[in-house]
């Protein structure tokens, strides 16, 4: 087994929040609200979620849900400076026009005045320089707060690095007991860049593992949870998704308990045996 260093949270509660490089505070613990449909869905499960205490919602261009969205959030009495709103840029609209255009109808339909953190979804060879310098002109006129990526290789990432003017403060990628890439969470680790785990629960496989089990077990809580507590106890900020009120309460209690180390370590195994 590696050794590494963990970067460490000060994790209290659901609205506890971290400094990104460019002095922004972020919460370690969000919503993904990417793939819930348009309507009622998503504006009875943003209502929820604001009720128990989430301030962190992970939004997506491609799914196109945000005008349900945005009416959850402009009826809520919660000042609009205590959320953290990010927004990924989908396939479809990469290039610097296509971005500056679907950014701009994001936020006429979610009646929003800014999104504070701008990510490109994937990166596309031939298009994400100029995806990269939309956004870079979005941040520099203070319409977004933040920037950053999605599924970046640290290759990609070096490569950003070294061509853009405004720096990349988070990569969002999978990260699980299943997956989890040491090499991009040193990288990260090292250049300051805010990693974000997608996929914790990987549909459903991580609750299956008897190792999980096991400590969902000792710990009195749900797998679910112990998958979540180990992304947050390596310095990852998580965003599970869900809509019904119970599932939003389990994934938010993750505050009173902490994995021992040795139990970290337990599931950092898992991820290692599956590359051999």
């Amino acid at each position: 087994m590696i050794s590494f260093n963990r970067r460490k949270f000060n994790i209290f509660d659901i609205n506890g929040t971290f400094t990104l490089r460019n002095t922004v505070k972020m919460p370690f613990l969000g919503m993904n609200v990417s793939q819930i449909s348009e309507g009622m869905p998503i504006y009875n499960a943003t209502k929820r979620a604001l009720s128990i205490g989430y301030r962190y919602f992970d939004c997506a261009t491609r799914y196109n849900n945000m005008i349900g969205f945005g009416k959850a959030l402009n009826e809520s009495p919660i000042d609009r400076s205590d959320l953290f709103i990010s927004l990924k840029i989908g396939d479809d609209f990469h290039g610097f026009k296509s971005t500056i255009s679907i950014f701009n109808e994001t936020l006429r339909k979610s009646n929003l005045e800014y999104i504070d953190l701008l990510l490109i979804e994937h990166p596309l060879d031939e298009s994400t320089e100029e995806t990269w310098r939309a956004l870079e002109q979005l941040y520099v006129e203070r319409r977004v707060r933040a920037i950053g990526v999605c599924n970046f290789t640290t290759t990609q990432l070096q490569m950003l690095i070294d061509n853009a003017d405004v720096f990349p403060v988070t990569n969002q990628i999978e990260f699980n007991p299943l997956v989890m890439n040491r090499e991009m969470l040193e990288f990260c680790e090292s250049t300051g860049i805010q990693l974000i785990s997608i996929g914790a629960l990987k549909h459903g496989e991580v609750l299956e593992l008897e190792e999980v089990k096991k400590l969902a077990k000792k710990y009195n809580v749900d797998a679910s949870q112990i998958a979540l507590r180990w992304i947050l106890q390596n310095g990852v900020v998580t965003l599970p998704q869900a809509e019904e009120r119970d599932h939003l309460l389990r994934n938010s209690a993750l505050f009173n308990f902490e994995l021992s180390e040795k139990d970290m370590k337990l599931l950092d195994e898992i991820s290692e045996s599956e590359l051999v």
